[in-house]
């Protein structure tokens, strides 16, 4: 019975591993290490080298980024085509292609990325109170002064130097240029 067993659960002698017929195949569990970007990075790197150097061509974008021989032009090309489309990056004419630049600074982003956060939730007061309860002591304070000295226009956001800058006009912080900010 045993020799019946090992027979019938015994692979084909003619079948080869799959290593002799992918010797360089990369294990499936190596390849989103190794080959993935986490979600959103592209896009900071995009923006961290128009920030550092201005108004660029998408080709000299992918120049300048980390790791640029493995990127595509193409994934560069959609990749701030999705950021203008946000209103994170600005763009104009330049021949038959666009130079891109990104206006505000990081900060602008995180305060867009915020914002956009947020609007994605049903409930503001809900994720406005973890995201307080979640504050340092010192930024809980900063919020408070900043709230404190804001004008009473509604949806301004006071910047650095004391002015105010509404939510949608496509600075950055708020939504995309023309769209209402939810609340």
């Amino acid at each position: 019975m045993d020799d019946a067993t090992s027979s019938t659960d015994a692979e084909p002698s003619d079948a080869a591993p799959i290593e002799a017929v992918l010797p360089e195949a990369v294990p499936a569990e190596a390849v989103p290490a190794a080959r993935r970007r986490p979600p959103g990075s592209l896009e900071e790197e995009v923006l961290g080298v128009l920030h550092s150097s201005g108004e660029l061509s998408p080709g000299e974008v992918r120049d300048l980024l980390p790791d640029s021989g493995r990127l595509s032009y193409s994934a560069v090309v959609t990749t701030l085509t999705r950021l203008h489309a946000k209103g994170v990056v600005t763009r104009r004419r330049h021949g038959r292609a666009y130079l891109y630049s990104a206006p505000g600074d990081p900060a602008t982003l995180v305060a867009w990325r915020m914002n956009r956060l947020l609007a994605g939730q049903a409930d503001h007061r809900r994720a406005l109170t973890h995201f307080i309860a979640a504050l340092s002591p010192t930024d809980e304070a900063l919020v408070r002064d900043l709230l404190a000295s804001a004008p009473a226009q509604p949806g301004g956001v006071p910047l650095a130097g004391g002015d105010l800058q509404a939510h949608g006009d496509g600075g950055g912080a708020g939504t995309a240029p023309g769209s209402e900010p939810s609340r």
